[in-house]
């Protein structure tokens, strides 16, 4: 039969064994599966264009919420085609805080301001308004007895499903984050996206990297793991661009900027790297950097919140800089400050403050959280955004140097190969990092590893 006439209700449960995992993931015990429910439906997509609401209503259960069974979907009479089949069935009530609810509201609207979509959780004042509703409250097994501990469910059919009641149940205790997460991905399938591999976006089974927002980037699908291929479409898919396809833009918003180094009242050293973060809610399309009014710099990474800008040499004494940063939505936003760029630094000359002299170039040392020697276990966690593994106990923050160069790297400091470059790595007898001995070939960097070992949410459609 066509696809349109059917729904799956795509539940995710959670396991307590895990026998047949790679070694390596066990301590994310228990784990998610997932299991697919085909259910019939009677209803047609949605034409191509067409967009049946606008509204998103998220129903907080107070006393409790009834739903019907139905083929078609009907969030104005409480008809839920994922709903057993039989009589009425009461989802519990939301038992946590108020304040939990609120969080978890500001959230859900911030998730969804770049669309044209109204998010309330009053029930809309025409009966008849078509709307697409949440239910958030009690237990999965209220709702259907085949989808374990689901942390929320939808239908879903690869379209838009009219009217469609999706559900978050109370199953995350007082954690607004996780609710609001939930929220979004139930919706969001209702408008007929599927699990993206992409940790930022909520249409992700990966946990971390909260808040998630709906991102432009063309992401893979799958849950746990890449699918081979979209269940809808072929390979990738943009949640950002498919929703505002069908919705239209919200009201856009600028970036949220700031210059992380040069650093106020602190001297510079020719062919340093200018470093700005620049956070959007859906993705930041580039990053300039003007010394004196000329353009020096752009940066474009789609998914990275910090920015790295090199720069040449400006001459010595007071310049102007500027950083700006563009959204995908066109929208920008602006800092500037001034800064002294004095000459290279070398071994013998003294840096300001508690920074090291690397490769001519002063840069915050050990003595600073995330400095030169700091132990790490992310690039995020070092000043520097590079992490490396030696192969020892701990990782440590690392930068650039000249292998050719033995005093390119500070005392207690060794340049050693990390790949085709050179980094400073403290030595065995620089107390200060307890950098144990040497390691023994390439560094690795610690960008991105252990994603799917880390601790799993609870399990969800």
């Amino acid at each position: 039969m066509s696809q349109a006439a059917h729904a799956f209700v795509i539940v995710a449960l959670a396991t307590a064994t895990a026998s047949a995992e790679p070694k390596q993931q066990e301590i994310a015990k228990p784990r998610p599966w997932t299991g697919y429910i085909q259910v019939p439906r009677a209803s047609t997509p949605t034409p191509a264009g067409v967009t049946s609401s606008k509204i998103v209503y998220v129903k907080r259960c107070v006393a409790g919420c009834d739903v019907h069974y139905d083929p078609v979907d009907d969030s104005r009479t409480g008809a839920s085609s994922i709903a057993a089949v039989g009589s009425t069935h009461t989802i519990g009530p939301f038992t946590q805080p108020i304040e939990v609810w609120n969080q978890m509201m500001d959230c859900v609207r911030t998730t969804f301001a770049p669309f044209d979509i109204q998010v309330t959780d009053v029930r809309p004042s025409d009966q008849a308004a078509p709307h697409f509703l949440n239910i958030v409250g009690g237990k999965p097994n209220q709702l259907r007895g085949d989808i374990g501990n689901a942390g929320g469910v939808a239908p879903f059919d690869c379209n838009e499903i009219p009217n469609a009641i999706t559900y978050t149940f109370d199953v995350y205790g007082p954690n607004p984050q996780q609710l609001c997460w939930t929220v979004a991905q139930e919706v969001a399938h209702a408008f007929g996206l599927e699990h993206e591999f992409l940790q930022k976006d909520p249409m992700t089974y990966l946990s971390g990297d909260e808040p998630k927002r709906f991102r432009d980037v063309d992401a893979p699908c799958g849950e746990l793991a890449i699918f081979s291929r979209c269940n809808c479409k072929p390979m990738p898919q943009n949640s950002y661009r498919h929703i505002v396809g069908m919705f239209g833009p919200g009201v856009p918003t600028p970036p949220d900027l700031e210059i992380r180094y040069p650093i106020a009242g602190k001297k510079t050293q020719p062919g340093f790297t200018a470093i700005a973060d620049a956070i959007d809610e859906v993705r930041i399309e580039k990053v300039e950097l003007f010394v004196d009014g000329n353009l020096v710099s752009t940066a474009m990474t789609p998914l990275k919140d910090t920015f790295e800008l090199p720069t040449q040499d400006f001459g010595a004494g007071e310049h102007m800089l500027e950083v700006k940063a563009t959204d995908v939505q066109g929208v920008e936003q602006a800092q500037t400050m001034s800064f002294v760029q004095g000459p290279p630094c070398t071994p013998s000359s003294v840096c300001e403050g508690k920074d090291v002299c690397v490769n001519a170039i002063c840069v915050p040392g050990p003595d600073v959280p995330g400095g030169l020697g700091a132990i790490c276990s992310t690039d995020t966690e070092c000043l520097s955004h590079r992490c490396a593994d030696g192969g020892e106990e701990f990782k440590h923050c690392v930068d650039e140097c000249n292998m050719a160069n033995a005093a390119s790297c500070p005392s207690e400091f060794s340049c050693i190969s990390a790949g085709a470059d050179g980094v400073c790595w403290p030595t065995p007898s620089g107390g200060c990092c307890d950098a144990g001995a040497s390691p023994q070939g390439p560094l690795l960097f610690a960008l991105g590893l252990g994603l799917l070992v880390l601790r799993r949410r609870r399990a969800r459609v």
